[in-house]
């Protein structure tokens, strides 16, 4: 049995996949390209209780997003919009909002797909030297150097071989992963070098 289609992807890792700063993203959000969603536990807004996967507005939260200068690692939200409702609702409890991290923030993954199906982002260009790699072996090099620095080296290389494989499953075009040996032999230096620094 297959496993279902993705659900969510992070900033991080459309930052990457599309080589654009998060900034971009947020743009894009904030202009109706994009839709940004988070998880939050209960809050009321009025007296309706909302939980769970919310939209929330990119223009909220512009500050985390600056070009220029540094840019704050939370902020706080008052409005929130149920998933199928086209209403924003303000949250009354608690008072001062929610608190919003970027790692908080996600995008729809059947909205980035229809965002690069639109705009053509993963076709390769024509009229490139050589023929294209089977496999998105930079992408996943990415993918592993943000997983690493966000959460630390996992505890044994065949988890670190199973989250590559899911991440192959979940950005492949056409479905197509590598052979789990074929892995093996690109991670093996990787977790090589990691465990040596230990």
């Amino acid at each position: 049995m297959s496993l279902p289609p993705r659900a969510f992807y992070s900033l991080n890792e459309t930052s990457a996949r599309w080589g654009c700063a998060a900034a971009d993203l947020a743009g894009w959000a904030a202009t109706d390209h994009l839709t940004l969603v988070t998880s939050i536990a209960s809050v009321i807004c009025g007296k309706q209780p909302v939980a769970g996967i919310v939209v929330v507005s990119a223009a909220d939260m512009m500050r985390m997003f600056r070009r220029h200068g540094p840019s704050d690692e939370e902020c706080r939200i008052y409005r929130i919009r149920p998933q199928g409702s086209a209403e924003w609702q303000y949250i009354t409890e608690p008072t001062d909002g929610v608190v919003i991290k970027i790692t908080d923030l996600m995008l729809l993954a059947e909205e980035v797909q229809k965002f690069e199906d639109e705009r053509d982002l993963l076709r390769r260009p024509a009229g490139s030297a050589g023929s294209a790699p089977r496999y998105d072996w930079e992408g996943m090099t990415i993918m592993l150097f943000r997983r690493i620095n966000d959460q630390g080296v996992p505890a044994t290389q065949a988890e670190l071989i199973a989250e590559v494989q899911d991440w192959f499953a979940q950005n492949s075009p056409n479905g197509e992963i590598p052979e789990e040996s074929t892995t093996r032999k690109k991670v093996a230096p990787i977790w090589r070098a990691l465990r040596e620094r230990e």
